[in-house]
Order: C-alpha cells, then structure tokens, then sequence
C-alpha cells in the first residue's frame, strides 16, 4: 500500500510542468508594440512567440494588461475581466492563449487581489454610501480624531509604501478614510468579506475558463491585517532622512496577518475545481521576505496553501550577498526543508522583475552571466525578466520623463522597465513610433537581440544553451539538489542528481581565478557549460578544476 501512495507521488511530480519550468516574464508596456503607438501591447507578444520558444521558454508571464487609469501601470486595475484598450482586446488575448499553446508555451497571469483601481465600479460605489452592496468591500475607518483645525486624524499611523506617508485617505461622500497600502489610487479591499472573495475566484474562474495555465499572485502579504488595526511600532533602527519614511515603522499590524494564508488557500483551491482538473493549473504567489529566517518564511506559504497548485516566489536571488556561504547555507536548509515537507513542493526562483533593478546592474557582467547558470541548474521553476537574456541594464531616465508613482517616496522602477532592445533600428527596434512609452537604454546599438543571436558569446547564447541543457535534462527538471563541499570559501558546488543522471554546477563567486580539488566520491564526467567565453576545461588529475573569476560552470558526474 505505502508503495503504491509512493510510485503515485513520483508519477504525479514527474508529471507535473512546474518542475523545470523555464518561466519568462514579460512587462508588456514595454516588449513589442505592434501598432506604434510606443506601447507594448498582446499582439506584438504573439508576434514574437517564436523568438521565446527558440530561446527554450516553456512558460510566459504576463504583467497586467487589464483595464486600468494606469496610475501603477496596470497593478490598479478598473475590471480583472477586461483587456485594456493600449494592450488590445479580448479576442488578442485569446488569439495569445492560442497562439502560445500551440507552439507548447504555456501562460501565466497577473492577479492583483490586495487592491483594486479607485476607478472601479465597486469602489465608486463604495465611496459614496456606507449602506448597500460594495459598502464593506474596501476598508474604510472612523477618524481617530480630529486636530486643532477640524481635521479628520488617521484611524491609525500605517503608511503606503509608495510615499511613505499616511496609508490613509479621507472620503468626504462616507466621512471615513479609507486604506491604500499603495497608491492613494490603489484601495485596499477588504478580505475579510466573503464577497470579495468570491468576486476574486470569479475572476480566476473567468481566465482559466479562457486557457490560462495559472497566475502569478501580486502583493499577498498586504492582504493579511490585524483586524484590531493596532499601530505598527517604531522602527529603532530607522534615522530619519535615510531611505523611505516607509522603514521609519515595522509592518506587523499592517501585512502578513496569519489570515492570508486562509484567503490565499481559497484561491489555491479555485484550480482543482472539476473544470480545471483535465491539466494542472498554477499559481506562484509574491512576497519579500521580512525577517532573518526566509526559509521558514517561505514554508509557511507551502504550508498555507496545496503545494499541488501553490508555491511562493524564492526571492533570494535578490536578496542574498554575491557570497559562496550565504547561498551555500541557504541552498541546503532550503531544499531539504522542502523535502522533508512534501514531495510535491515547487522551488520558484526569481532573480530580477519588473520592482527591482536588472541583474547586470546589480551585479555587473560577470557575475551576472554566473547568476544565469545558478538559476537555470536549480530546482523548480526558473523565472527570467524580459532582457535578462541579453543582460540589459537600468536604463537612465531624466527626471522630467519618470512615470513610476513610487518615485514620489522613493526610487523610481522606471530604470528597469525600459523597452526590450530587439535589433539597432530607431528605438531599438521595440516600435516604429517617434518614441516609445520610456526611453530606450542608450546601449541598444550594440546591445540588443538582433545581435546577441549571431554571437556564440553572448548572453543569449548563454541562456539558449543553458535553456537546451535543462529542457534536455531529467537530473536538471526533477532531480534532487545536494549541495557539495568544494573544499573552498569562495566555490559553491552541488549536484542535481535524477536515478542515474548527474550534473555538477560550480561558481567561483571571487574574482580571481581558483583551483579547487572535488572529494574522490564524485567523478567527473564531460564539461558541458561555462558563464565565461575563455574557459578551458582541462580536468587536471585527482579531482582538481581551475575556475576563471567569477565563473560558472557544469560538468556531467557520476559517484563512485
């Protein structure tokens, strides 16, 4: 009998597409704009889904493209059912799914379920009255008090991110305030009402219905809240005028309430519903880490929802030191907390988006290239930003053209959202307009695809070949990760290891080149990739590999 639940268990991860996936993260603003109006829009993600599948990607995620006023591009939404005129139609989209399909990519969609646009018909009916049917959809509070002036005072001290002032706004139709964790423009609704809910597992049910493969879940520690709404306490590390007035608190009260796991499971459990059950349907939820300890943060996702059809974004790769130790510690709790917890659990690992600044400039070239080969030998699904693969960087925005809402209480995400650099036409050849929604970086003439294609060495033939390796390999999709002793401080070593199949993947996070000697239970076999263009991978005897500065590389092994 447990042999039997065991070889269910085996069939059932060996089965499922999460396991490997190479996910591609597409900011449709700024892709392709296939009608030259300088915006990215569906139609011109259709246009180049043989560019994707030639690069290796068996997933696409989509970044909003509903309705919207665009006050956060798209995160504000005006109706979840409904494609916003800049980006096409309905008939686009599904044209898209279609199209994507057929060529054996499979989509994700963004689902913004904390906050809705203050434009949409619930919340502009909301606002008006404190009796009727949208009355308690949003979050809405008595003032506290009222100053020497009259003034309505917050319920209580939250901020917003995004300006790092009051999370609060005064609603003169209701004489309340209501909650906005983002924008002023970006209302929070509230979970805690049971409609709600169901109007959100409507409008998954409405995309799954139309062939989605699963959504990617924006912002799901917001919508969590102490229901007391307490005052977050002060921040006694924060000193005032370094960084956003948003650090001057810690968000206990006001993010990560033990309820969004409940509300997040509902969700989870919209895609094993019977319309759904034909193919397995996915979501990867988004949130940051808030303590010292990630990997129990991370679990308490797993926990909270059905690893079957749940994971959580792994953020570490934007987060951890460039250090061998940090990731050589986290790799091993991490991966084994996830074994011993269920068999079915998906790794989801992301090392830039659309929030954070590009992995080339975060790091720079070299280590970059090494970024690329740690992401695509690790487990689960492997998540590449649009023009990750062919190491785009920030972009320099004159303040004049920053279009970010969050640049008003801090930096602006504007320097990574720039058009994916496509050939060395005008505009980088991202649209045929005068000019295109952001500008264009002012290396597209010598970095962009066109280009990179035709070069051996470059980034996207690096992330090509590592995308042929891993699509190719079993030991790389499914296998299990263990993380080796390489004998040095600076070399972080592991195995991923598939019934017989075996590759080693070592990166050398210093920059001076090193030798290393691998204990004689490993044997290795054929070098298949490197980050670096110059290696030469001459195995000196008794075990010994010289690694370039910064470089990454994989062999094929076997134990002895």
């Amino acid at each position: 009998m447990l042999m039997n639940i065991a070889k269910t268990l085996k069939f059932r991860r060996d089965k499922r597409w999460p396991q490997g996936a190479i996910v591609y993260q597409i900011y449709p603003r700024s892709f392709f704009d296939s009608n030259a109006d300088g915006i990215g829009d569906l139609p011109g993600i259709t246009a180049k889904l043989k560019y994707l599948k030639d690069l290796g990607v068996g997933v696409i995620w989509l970044s909003p493209f509903y309705t919207s006023p665009m006050a956060d591009f798209g995160y504000d939404i005006a109706d979840y059912c409904d494609v916003d005129p800049i980006f096409g139609t309905l008939q686009d989209i599904d044209k898209l799914i279609k199209s994507a399909h057929s060529k054996g990519i499979k989509i994700l969609v963004d689902l913004v379920p904390n906050h809705s646009s203050d434009e949409h018909e619930w919340f502009r009916q909301s606002r008006q009255t404190r009796e009727g049917k949208y009355s308690d959809w949003y979050i809405w509070k008595d003032p506290k008090a009222t100053d020497k002036s009259g003034k309505p005072v917050p319920p209580n001290n939250w901020l917003d991110i995004f300006t790092g002032e009051t999370a609060w706004e005064w609603e003169p139709a209701r004489q309340q305030f209501y909650l906005h964790s983002f924008d002023v423009k970006q209302p929070d609704l509230n979970w805690a009402n049971p409609e709600v809910r169901e109007a959100i597992k409507t409008a998954m049910r409405f995309w799954l219905d139309k062939g989605v493969d699963g959504f990617r879940v924006d912002a799901v520690r917001f919508m969590g809240k102490d229901p007391d709404f307490k005052d977050n306490p002060k921040n006694p590390l924060y000193k005032p005028g370094e960084g956003s007035n948003y650090n001057s608190i810690k968000h206990i009260y006001s993010q990560g309430w033990p309820s969004l796991y409940g509300y997040l499971n509902e969700m989870a459990d919209v895609l094993k519903e019977k319309p759904y059950q034909k193919s397995l349907r996915f979501m990867v939820t988004e949130s940051y880490p808030e303590t010292s300890e990630p990997v129990n943060e991370y679990l308490e996702f797993y926990k909270g929802m059905d690893p079957k059809v749940a994971a959580p974004f792994n953020f570490e790769g934007l987060g951890l030191p460039w250090q061998a130790e940090p990731w050589r510690q986290f790799l091993a709790k991490f991966h084994t907390a996830l074994d011993d917890y269920s068999p079915l659990c998906v790794a989801s690992y992301a090392f830039g988006n659309h929030d954070q600044h590009r992995l080339a400039t975060r790091l720079g070239d070299p280590a970059a290239r090494s970024a690329a080969v740690l992401l695509l030998t690790l487990p689960g699904m492997a998540f590449i930003y649009n023009g990750e693969e062919i190491g785009m960087k920030n972009g320099k925005i004159p303040p004049s053209l920053i279009k970010d809402p969050a640049a008003k209480g801090g930096a602006s995400r504007d320097p990574e959202r720039t058009p994916l650099q496509w050939s060395s036409a005008k505009n980088a050849g991202f649209t045929t307009a005068d000019t295109s929604w952001l500008p264009v970086n002012s290396d597209y003439q010598t970095d962009n695809i066109q280009l990179q294609t035709k070069d051996r060495y470059s980034y996207y033939r690096l992330y090509q070949s590592l995308a042929k390796l891993r699509n190719s390999s079993k030991a790389l999709r499914k296998g299990q990760l263990s993380v080796i002793n390489t004998g040095h401080q600076s070399v972080l070593g592991y195995l991923r290891t598939q019934g017989r199949q075996s590759h080693l993947t070592l990166i050398n996070f210093s920059e001076v080149s090193v030798e290393i000697k691998l204990p004689d239970s490993i044997k290795i076999g054929r070098f298949q990739i490197s980050s670096d263009a110059e290696t030469k991978h001459k195995k000196t005897p008794n075990n010994h590999i010289q690694l370039l500065p910064y470089e990454a590389a994989v062999f094929k092994t076997k134990h002895k």
